[in-house]
């Protein structure tokens, strides 16, 4: 286990999913709090000034580059309270903006380019990691309630292994372990909130999960697990492996890389 927790918590190290960029998270963070300023005041102004058929003007585009830079905030490491306030400042309504000073508010690069690659320049000047596509709030939603219906079961099939088949508990808790931290991982890099994703997952490590019962119990509790067949199911099926690949396949699919892609 305690390899385990190692493992997870190096996924929550400062220097995140970046590795290969010697400049550290926090270093950037004045500068793009400045750009984060400046993106708001162009959305602002584009909505208040541009021209009806101007492309600074689609929201949905709006909406999921603005998704996917604050994804990629945290999949890269940078500090909590950052990226949830560049995430509040970037997701707030609208405001109404004079149009009598256009350089205070220039969203000539949405224009241009639309907000997808105008958000995503200083990410690649950064040498980051970029998450194309956010993960959905309803799909981070329906994962965090997977592993709540889930760790009940699991704790269930922990306590019955400990009793009617114990040989077998060491490579049971390093496979879920296991599991649990490639979890953890997969979901770093996809951009969902550090925070959130350790809250939902800390108390899925086996440790947290199963406690070994007392002498006194062992007889009662070995009785009810030869008589639940539920549990035995799962062992049988491995099914208790199967939460990773199951929130795997609920986040995106990492763009095919293509030809284009050679000159980024």
């Amino acid at each position: 286990m305690a390899k385990a927790a190692l493992a997870w918590a190096a996924f929550l190290l400062p220097a995140g999913v970046a590795v290969a960029d010697p400049v550290a998270p926090t270093v950037m963070v004045l500068a793009l709090d400045v750009y984060v300023d400046s993106v708001v005041a162009a959305h602002n102004g584009a909505l208040s000034c541009a021209k009806p058929d101007s492309r600074a003007r689609d929201e949905q585009e709006w909406t999921s580059a603005r998704g996917a830079f604050v994804a990629t905030l945290w999949a890269n490491g940078f500090p909590a309270d950052f990226v949830a306030g560049a995430d509040k400042r970037l997701a707030a309504a609208p405001v109404q903006t004079s149009c009598e000073d256009p350089d205070a508010f220039s969203f000539a690069g949405a224009e241009n380019d639309g907000w997808q690659k105008t958000l995503g320049y200083p990410l690649q000047a950064m040498q980051l990691q970029i998450v194309a596509e956010a993960v959905p709030p309803e799909t981070w939603t329906s994962i965090k309630s997977l592993v709540v219906q889930v760790l009940p079961q699991q704790a269930r099939l922990f306590e019955c292994m400990a009793v009617v088949y114990p040989a077998a508990m060491p490579s049971m808790v390093h496979d879920w372990d296991d599991m649990i931290v490639r979890l953890g991982g997969r979901l770093v890099g996809a951009g969902l909130p550090r925070d959130e994703i350790t809250a939902m997952l800390s108390p899925a490590e086996a440790n947290a999960l199963w406690h070994r019962a007392s002498p006194e119990k062992v007889g009662d509790l070995t009785n009810s697990c030869k008589a639940d067949q539920a549990w035995q199911d799962n062992f049988a099926s491995f099914g208790f492996l199967g939460l990773g690949s199951r929130i795997s396949d609920m986040l995106p699919k990492p763009p095919t890389p293509s030809a284009d892609d050679s000159d980024q």
